[in-house]
């Protein structure tokens, strides 16, 4: 009778199940689970075709899977038509081509969430055209495509975004760009930047239509729940730069002329946030506790959410996100320092340390 892999394919279990040093080596996270199923010296397992070996990860990764026997998972990956396989891997996606752009994925197993994200790129038709398409897939190739919006993720845009903070910031542009139009002006925009010819051209399409293409009448700072208070009054603004300690006063020209807009939030830890305005309206430039005590991530992701509700976007202002693509589109190929994390893409702005 096979034995179920929900008994041997426990993720603490797997590095003790049989795994020699080479398939280790060769496979990494997945050795444990692949010597479940093709046990040393793993002949059977290294003989298969590329695409089969990395089919055989993600099968055994899918937790559906679990309680399948060794012999099926062997049967499935060694002897099944591509079809039949491909299903099993994506059941709920487009699977033609699917093996066959696994051909194209290297001979070294990927991390399980590289897999992920190939598959979830593979659901959308923009990237699945794209990931067809490609003479070759590597895990870094697809962090461009997926920081982009599924409109963006055409051949003729992506053969000029090999970065990811350029998908990034192209990415948040092209959004910004339709804050200031109609949500229907979104196929005219990518039509626009498909029309590009080279990467510097690219970029500075976005630039360009970070202008809105008529001008509105700014607006006024926006009405926030009750638990915030907005600062109106130079006395007021001046008490509460003293209680929070910061330099909240030095501002007080932007917030004459409604450029910036202060607030403040009570409850158990006080917070003072900033709100400035710029041609895509309204974006929080600061939130910080008493003498710039930084807020948690649960306080500050609930504050977001907050502001996101009456329209108050997170992220660079235009102008900083202008320099940046034009940085961009004169760059030579390659990344640029660490990635950012959550926090740091909000772009607090330390407006008064």
């Amino acid at each position: 009778m096979p034995v179920a892999l929900h008994s041997v394919l426990r993720k603490e279990d797997r590095p003790h199940y049989g795994a020699t040093p080479l398939l280790t080596y060769l496979t990494g996270e997945h050795a444990g689970a692949i010597a479940a199923v093709w046990p040393a010296p793993h002949e059977a397992f290294l003989a298969l075709p590329a695409a089969r070996r990395h089919a055989a990860a993600i099968v055994l990764a899918d937790r559906d899977l679990e309680a399948e026997s060794a012999h099926y998972i062997r049967h499935l990956v060694e002897r099944q038509r591509d079809s039949v396989l491909a299903r099993k891997i994506l059941p709920d996606g487009d699977t033609a081509g699917l093996i066959k752009a696994m051909r194209k994925m290297g001979e070294g197993l990927w991390q399980a969430e590289e897999y992920e994200r190939f598959l979830n790129l593979y659901r959308e038709p923009n990237a699945n055209r794209a990931l067809r398409h490609l003479p070759t897939l590597r895990p870094g190739q697809l962090w461009p495509m997926a920081e982009l919006p599924a409109a963006l993720r055409e051949a003729k845009i992506l053969r000029f975004v090999d970065r990811r903070s350029a998908a990034y910031d192209l990415g948040l542009a092209f959004r910004l760009a339709l804050a200031m139009r109609d949500v229907s002006e979104g196929r005219r925009l990518v039509e626009r930047w498909q029309r590009a010819d080279n990467r510097y051209r690219l970029f500075q399409m976005a630039i360009e239509d970070l202008t809105p293409d008529r001008f509105i009448p700014a607006s006024g700072p926006p009405s926030l729940p009750k638990a915030y208070r907005q600062i109106l009054t130079r006395s007021d603004l001046e008490a509460t730069a003293l209680r929070f300690q910061n330099c909240l006063k030095d501002f007080v020209g932007e917030l004459a002329v409604g450029r910036m807009a202060v607030y403040v939030r009570g409850g158990a830890q006080e917070i003072a946030l900033a709100l400035t305005r710029d041609a895509a309206g309204w974006r929080l430039a600061e939130a910080e506790g008493r003498a710039n005590q930084e807020l948690s991530e649960e306080t500050l992701r609930d504050l977001i959410a907050d502001l996101a509700a009456v329209g108050v976007r997170t992220g660079p202002p235009i102008k900083v996100l202008i320099y940046r693509l034009g940085d961009h589109g004169r760059d030579e190929p390659g990344e640029r320092g660490p990635q950012p994390n959550w926090r740091d893409r909000l772009e607090l702005g330390e407006l008064w340390d």
